[in-house]
């Protein structure tokens, strides 16, 4: 059967967020990922239960808004989305110093003026697979947010290949610690091309052709 990406993304929400939440180190079962969704009775922690609750709203957000321009503003709303009762300051411009786990690199502070004409630039890129992984390597690299950003990169690619009916983003849970391997070595160098090149080949879930 040929799915169109928005399709797909309403049919496999439970495993992107699951999958989401197994890169965010959460441990959270594909089986507790269901019955938190369906509000099921199931054993877990409250962080993990608004972890999934607030994925889950923010894929309904990027569904209902796909046709909204590719902005600050817009990654600011993911960001208040995911991060409601999680942690302060959701939706806000990251302005104290962060640190990442694993590595000793520290991201700067972010200015709004330079992430907006990056955005812009990025939005310039023919490629739309190419687009949407630029995307999440930006965001997820300037961490422009105090927390969350891992899970507005995701959403973010998942946009830009869903309004343009190419599939979705997922990082594939048996390849998970490969991906940070090369995440970390992202956010130390700034080099891009390794991490994009492993992404295209395992990290985007394609819309069937006839």
């Amino acid at each position: 059967m040929r799915d169109t990406a928005i399709e797909m993304a309403k049919r496999l929400l439970v495993d992107s967020i699951w999958k989401s939440a197994n890169l965010e180190g959460l441990g959270t079962t594909f089986p507790k990922t269901e019955a938190i969704l369906a509000n099921a009775p199931t054993t877990t922690k409250t962080e993990e239960v608004l972890f999934v609750i607030n994925m889950k709203r923010a894929w309904q957000f990027l569904i209902d808004n796909l046709d909204y321009d590719n902005n600050l503003m817009l990654l600011r709303e993911y960001n208040k989305i995911v991060g409601e009762l999680l942690f302060n300051y959701a939706g806000e411009i990251r302005t104290i110093p962060v640190q990442i786990g694993g590595t000793a690199w520290e991201p700067e502070i972010p200015h709004t003026g330079v992430i907006i004409n990056v955005l812009e630039e990025i939005e310039k890129t023919e490629d739309v697979e190419l687009r949407a992984l630029k995307y999440f390597c930006y965001v997820a690299r300037t961490q422009m947010f105090i927390d969350g950003n891992k899970r507005v990169a995701q959403l973010i690619a998942n946009k830009v290949l869903i309004q343009n009916d190419v599939g979705i983003f997922q990082i594939p849970i048996e390849k998970l610690e490969e991906f940070k391997g090369l995440l970390l070595e992202f956010y130390e160098t700034g080099e891009e091309q390794k991490i994009i090149g492993f992404m295209k080949e395992y990290c985007i879930k394609r819309v069937i052709r006839n």
